[in-house]
């Protein structure tokens, strides 16, 4: 679904959604502060396996500096040896707890003090069960004699991976502390996601476009790749699936990557300077799908060392491209002036400068980044730009419910000339009407009345008098039809006069005695005069035709800036079964309906009472 040019209106709403990321950033920031490591670096000394066994690999660890606190090789083809020493120097036993700070290690073989024979083995190749302290990350518990020193080797597995290991040691309450201050934040951010996928589906209602689907879709893509990054998809929801467990993070990594370009995509459609990168956004999103169906259904593919470097390799290059391409793309539609452009532009480029700041900080220019910093990078780069999209979509949300008011204004203001339109050429019907029945019926009539003078002479007086008598009702009648068809001279005598001329004419007709009472201080509109006309023309002709009465009160005035119509008669009443029924009522309401205005209607064998209010202004 494409948008529509829509003016920069600085709004509150606006002001709000721009707003929002930043203090969530914010919060998460001071969140991050307060909850400090306070672990114990571990130094240690790191060679590659070769083939090694236990034995030579206790021989070469003794010839190591054992003074490194992060080790990251990226991509690593063979798995690695881990050699590091622990003392105790005090009077108590210890019970320290390791942790390594990969929760995605294959398997992790345990030695000590020279023994040939691991005393542990973990890692992601055994069901979470078997781990020897059930956490997310990997977790050896270690227990130090008073006045000890216990050396440690570790063969480390991570073959066809990323590796990065920063090893730290814990007592128990410290290690308790730090559970609890990973559980809230990663609680925070995956709440923060949850409610940012309820935005997108509300969106997708909303705004009843695919794009809105599809945010949703790349939020919880997104949700899906922290938690496993995190290892908890591994505790909660696949603890048992040990072949999943090494597909789970370059899968959703890829799906969040095509979810990412289908959304920009969607809710920018190509203009014209951005067509050709269209199509190599299109070509990327087909090809990760291949490689998304490949991880998903081809056993083979995570089975080889060179399988898996080369399929992390290309989702390395994938994942970058697809990020380039997305801010390239934000880009042009900003220059093109695209509306809502700069929040996806922000949003990205938030994200892509904080991955910047974390390669940097890891592999080229250290900074001392706090070490939760460094843990939850990523998911800080992933709220700052989910917080400026789901701006996007907000302020989309604001710019279609305000077009969709202008346009159901414009429609209301198109239905009302088309019916006033209508109105005009009914009355011109009236008009010709009238003067046809005025000019030629009863001018006929009239003619007849005077050519029975010449005749009564001759014929007997009161077949003659009936005669008269029946000629002069029918030029009433047809005087009246003619007054009813068309009010007599309205503009040039005013509402007033004309109803008076018509309640004259009925007063002369029937046996009723109309009270008429007018007070009208504001100018009003000649359709609106017409339509009181009409209103008041059929209330009164109920009165003297079905309502019986001897007495009747018409009253027109003007209240609060708005026109009260009270017709009161002391008839029989309207019969309730016919109430909603008659023509003239019938006519009546709607009438009162299309000047937007209110009818209350009060009836008893004792008479009938009619109120109308109608907004001067209609």
């Amino acid at each position: 679904m494409g948008i529509t040019h829509y003016p920069w209106i600085k709004t509150p709403a606006k002001v709000l959604c721009t707003r929002i990321p930043l203090w969530a950033c914010a919060l998460f920031l001071l969140l991050l502060s307060a909850c400090s490591d306070k672990g114990v670096e571990v130094p240690f000394g790191v060679f590659p396996d070769e083939n090694l066994s236990p034995t030579l690999a206790w021989e070469r660890s003794d010839t190591l500096q054992k003074n490194r606190t992060l080790f990251n090789p990226g991509i690593t083809r063979s798995p690695w040896w881990m050699s590091f020493t622990l003392s105790n120097e005090t009077d108590f036993e210890k019970e320290l707890i390791f942790v390594s700070n990969n929760p995605h290690i294959n398997q992790i073989r345990v030695f000590t003090n020279g023994s040939s024979t691991p005393f542990l083995e973990l890692g992601d190749n055994f069901p979470f069960e078997q781990r020897p302290f059930l956490d997310r990350d990997l977790v050896i518990p270690i227990t130090l004699r008073p006045h000890s020193q216990q050396e440690y080797l570790l063969r480390l597995d991570k073959v066809g991976e990323t590796f990065h290991i920063e090893p730290k040691v814990f007592d128990f309450e410290t290690f308790q502390q730090k559970k609890s201050d990973d559980t809230l934040v990663m609680g925070w951010i995956l709440g923060w996601m949850c409610i940012i996928f309820l935005f997108a589906l509300f969106f997708a209602a909303e705004l009843k476009s695919w794009s809105g689907a599809i945010y949703a879709g790349y939020v919880l893509a997104i949700s899906f790749w922290l938690a496993t990054h995190w290892g908890l998809t591994f505790e909660y929801l696949w603890p048992g699936e040990t072949t999943w467990v090494g597909k789970a993070r370059p899968f959703f990594n890829l799906l969040t990557q095509v979810m990412i370009l289908l959304l920009v995509i969607r809710f920018f459609p190509p203009q014209k300077r951005g067509e050709k990168m269209a199509i190599i956004i299109w070509a990327t999103i087909i090809f990760q799908v291949i490689l998304l169906i490949g991880v998903a259904f081809i056993p083979t593919v995570m089975e080889t060392i060179t399988s898996k470097v080369l399929l992390l390799q290309v989702t390395g290059v994938v994942s970058l491209l697809s990020s380039l391409l997305v801010l390239i793309y934000s880009f042009q539609q900003w220059r093109a002036n695209v509306p809502l452009a700069g929040y996806y532009l922000t949003g990205v480029a938030f994200l892509a400068l904080f991955g910047i700041i974390l390669q940097l900080n890891q592999k080229i220019l250290p900074m001392g980044l706090p070490s939760y910093l460094v843990d939850y990078g990523s998911a800080f780069g992933l709220m700052g730009e989910t917080g400026m999209i789901t701006a996007a979509f907000a302020r989309r949300a604001s710019i279609f419910k305000k077009e969709k008011e202008k346009l159901t204004i414009e429609i209301l203001e198109k239905e009302k000339q088309v019916a006033d339109q209508l109105i005009q050429v009914q009355e011109e019907e009236r008009k010709r009407l009238g003067r046809d029945l005025h000019d030629s019926i009863g001018g006929m009539l009239a003619s007849l009345y005077l050519k029975t003078e010449t005749i009564q002479s001759n014929s007997p007086e009161k077949s003659i008098a009936e005669l008269r008598q029946m000629i002069e009702q029918s030029i009433q009648e047809a005087r009246s039809l003619s007054h009813n068809l068309t009010p007599h001279h309205l503009e040039e005598n005013g509402l007033e006069n004309v109803l008076q001329v018509q309640i004259n004419l009925l007063r002369q007709k029937y046996p009723l005695d109309i009270n008429f009472y007018f007070h009208l201080d504001s100018v009003v509109p000649q359709s609106l005069q017409l339509m009181l006309y009409r209103i008041s023309n059929e209330l009164l002709q109920n009165m003297v035709k079905h309502a019986q009465a001897t007495e009747a009160l018409l009253s027109i005035s003007e209240i609060d800036g708005k026109i009260e119509l009270v017709a009161e008669d002391n008839g029989v009443g309207i019969n309730p079964d016919l109430r909603n029924k008659g023509i003239g009522l019938k006519n009546i309401q709607e009438r009162v309906a299309y000047l937007k205005g209110s009818l209350e209607l009060e009836s008893s064998p004792g008479g009938t009472t009619v109120t109308i209010t109608l907004p001067l202004h209609a």
